[in-house]
């Protein structure tokens, strides 16, 4: 729904357009459109410079992801969109590094994946999920290399196998 919303923000913003010009810096609220006048992506930037919320839509004026800049670095939620209309994946982002939370989805809506980035590497338990939503595999990470349990686990939530990494090696 919130997506929806936006959409149709910025369709109402459109008369208000600017489209880069060489030698042009670019100041304010950015849109761009494909050779068939489709709007392709809607922007701000301050000073020739990336800043604040981005939508894409595809060809046909679908949204494809919407994300945010700060100083031309991608800050706060990045979500893209499957064409199917449900969210493909939501990251956050710190000064343009993967930083947070992030979940991945199935096309039908349903938790893909999830887990977090510190300084963009992951860290901790990153899940992942059969497309009935049950835990598919789990994995252990400490600053992007496998380290701790990882326990493997049937459609029906049964642990079929357990074993353990430490630094990225498999300890039997």
């Amino acid at each position: 729904m919130r997506f929806t919303y936006y959409y149709l923000f910025i369709i109402s913003l459109i008369g208000c357009q600017s489209e880069k010009v060489d030698n042009e810096i670019l100041n304010g609220q950015y849109i761009e459109k494909n050779k068939d006048g489709v709007v392709k992506v809607v922007g701000n930037f301050k000073n020739d410079i990336r800043d604040g919320m981005f939508i894409y839509f595809d060809n046909r004026g679908k949204l494809n992801a919407q994300e945010n800049y700060k100083m031309d670095k991608l800050h706060g939620e990045q979500i893209t969109i499957h064409t199917t209309g449900k969210v493909k994946s939501k990251t956050s982002y710190e000064n343009g590094v993967k930083n947070g939370n992030y979940s991945k989805f199935y096309k039908n809506g349903k938790l893909q994946e999830s887990g977090s980035f510190i300084n963009g590497k992951k860290d901790g338990e990153i899940i992942w999920y059969y497309d009935n939503g049950e835990r598919n595999i789990l994995y252990t990470y400490d600053n992007g290399i496998l380290n701790g349990p990882t326990k493997i686990y049937a459609k029906d939530g049964m642990i079929t196998e357990e074993t353990n990494y430490i630094n990225g090696i498999k300890d039997n």
